[in-house]
């Protein structure tokens, strides 16, 4: 059984910022940069179709609600650690002394100051776990939106020195603009976003730093939006010295925003020539390329080994505006096939499931026989270049700078 969806989210219209804003309480000032609790409730799903049981603590002590109907089930004092498991469409709790009781869905609360934890990390607000149809069970991390970002703020742009705290508030803005433009997104699973690179990485109190903090502070309510939406606020790591439009490098509509820009400083270089990842080298010999997609041939092509043969050689096809690869040829010992955008890096992954640096590739044969490419940047490449906007800030830079740069055109306004 699906726990409903909030009342909050049945009263969101299409212009979901300011919506927000209006939910969250017109009347209100604008908070306090150290004040926490701000923004509208979301809803993240931390443990997604889960099949083993799940372990809620707290050292300050558990307030077990039953999330439906609001009726206290348990209430332990700290610290306290309570098993959920399934049990059939039930949620069964277990408690170190007592008898267990089951219920559809449960919401667990911290009874003093210390936070609750899921599987020993601790996050602001409450957690819900129920059971899904046929899948395990899902656990809901469902708190304040300026908490949620603290715990993602640090993992996405990682921990940053003074001289960089542009780019981390950069980082805050873009991060606040994907989750406000996500809401309701995956309301038929019960929650707003996935805790996870799916939608953006969430570590909880876990993951939260100094400098992340401040610049979620700092930057409280601030969002970017398009004719009066949020827009698409895309990022990625490295853009090795040029961005992508969007619709170069993902199967997505065009956006004035997501256009390519130059990340050329002053001085010749790249902004982002400071990252790891700037220039990359991948090599395989035809057997080892075949032995990449042979598994996924059915899956990419649509075709069968048999017909396809052993892939023994790549052609890239066409390139886009930006220089990225658009279309790569695959040749088999029986027929071409063509890739194109995200496709390309995903039949590329290594035996570790890592998929391909990034399209931006030039192609080499050695006289062995051996495929090189060569890389250019990391991540899809759309929209802001996280160690691009780090050199920028580096450089001077402000936020708003940068993230005009990034996404020209749109327009930075407060929600709450």
């Amino acid at each position: 059984m699906r726990r409903p969806r909030s009342a909050r989210l049945a009263a969101l219209g299409p212009l979901a910022a300011f919506v927000l804003a209006a939910s969250y309480g017109a009347a209100r000032a604008v908070p306090r940069a150290t004040e926490t609790g701000v923004g509208p409730p979301i809803r993240v799903g931390l443990a997604v179709a889960s099949d083993t049981a799940l372990t809620l603590a707290s050292d300050g002590g558990l307030r077990l609600l039953d999330a439906q109907t609001g009726e206290l089930l348990l209430e332990l004092a700290g610290p306290a650690e309570v098993r959920a498991a399934r049990a059939g469409e039930m949620v069964r709790l277990s408690a170190p002394s007592g008898t267990p009781r089951e219920v559809y869905s449960v919401r667990a609360e911290a009874a003093g100051e210390a936070p609750v934890r899921l599987g020993g990390v601790p996050y602001r607000g409450a957690i819900e776990v129920y059971a899904v149809e046929g899948a395990g069970l899902n656990a809901i991390n469902e708190l304040p939106l300026e908490d949620y970002l603290l715990g993602v703020v640090p993992i996405e742009i990682g921990g940053r020195s003074p001289a960089e705290f542009a780019a981390v508030a950069a980082q805050a803005v873009a991060a606040r603009t994907y989750v406000v433009s996500h809401l309701r997104a995956r309301e038929e699973m019960g929650f707003d976003v996935f805790g996870s690179v799916e939608d953006q990485a969430y570590g909880g109190m876990a993951a939260e730093r100094e400098e992340s903090t401040r610049a979620v502070h700092e930057t409280v309510g601030r969002i970017l939006t398009y004719d009066g939406l949020p827009i698409r606020a895309m990022y990625h790591s490295t853009c090795g010295g040029r961005t992508a439009a969007v619709e170069e490098v993902l199967d997505r509509a065009p956006a004035p925003y997501l256009r390519s820009v130059s990340d050329r400083a002053p001085d010749g270089t790249d902004y982002c020539s400071i990252s790891p990842r700037y220039r990359w080298v991948e090599s395989f010999t035809p057997a080892e390329l075949n032995g990449r997609v042979a598994d996924q041939i059915d899956r990419i092509f649509g075709a069968s080994a048999e017909q396809t043969g052993d892939i023994v050689g790549l052609r890239i096809a066409e390139r886009s505006p930006s220089g990225r690869v658009e279309a790569l040829a695959f040749r088999g010992m029986r027929s071409e096939f063509v890739l194109e955008r995200l496709d390309i890096r995903i039949a590329l992954q290594d035996a570790s499931g890592r998929i391909l640096g990034s399209t931006d590739f030039d192609l080499a044969v050695q006289p062995d026989g051996v495929i090189e490419l060569h890389g250019r940047g990391f991540g899809h490449g759309s929209g802001m270049c996280q160690w691009g906007a780090i050199g920028r800030a580096r450089s001077g830079q402000s936020w708003k700078q940068i993230l005009e740069t990034y996404y020209p055109g749109a327009r930075l306004v407060s929600v709450y």
